[in-house]
């Protein structure tokens, strides 16, 4: 089993439940998935489920088309680096830091600083340059 897939596992494994409860369970699954951190809104929990969802079905792809759906590893670590940058990074510099939902920022921390190691750049450049 090689890192690539290994990261597509890890993301199944995270995502099942997150993902699936932010976007269909109501108000509490997404207070819940987000650690009670962030003020209650529709529109945007559903928004962040259907992106995690999204993220859940193409590391599922990602099992079978690895190569292929690395772009998805690419994605995740840019957006998770700015939300760590954006969200996180300033509430801990102004003794915010009880705003942070740690587990989120745990778990988006150890993708970014291990992710960049296993995306296949190589390949994934490649083929967007040879299309």
């Amino acid at each position: 089993m090689t890192a690539l897939v290994l990261a597509y596992i890890f993301n199944i494994i995270i995502l099942i439940p997150i993902g699936l409860m932010t976007i269909l369970g109501g108000e509490k699954g997404g207070q819940l998935a987000c650690q009670s951190k962030f003020p209650e809104s529709e529109g945007f929990r559903t928004l962040l489920g259907s992106l995690w969802t999204a993220i859940l079905i193409g590391s599922v792809l990602g099992l079978f088309f690895p190569i292929t759906m690395s772009a998805l590893l690419l994605i995740q670590v840019i957006y998770k680096t700015l939300w760590l940058l954006v969200y996180a990074l300033p509430r801990m510099l102004n003794q915010r830091s009880n705003e942070v939902p740690w587990g989120i920022a745990s778990t988006f921390l150890i993708i970014i600083m291990i992710y960049p190691w296993i995306i296949p750049w190589g390949p994934l450049f490649f083929d967007v340059v040879r299309r």
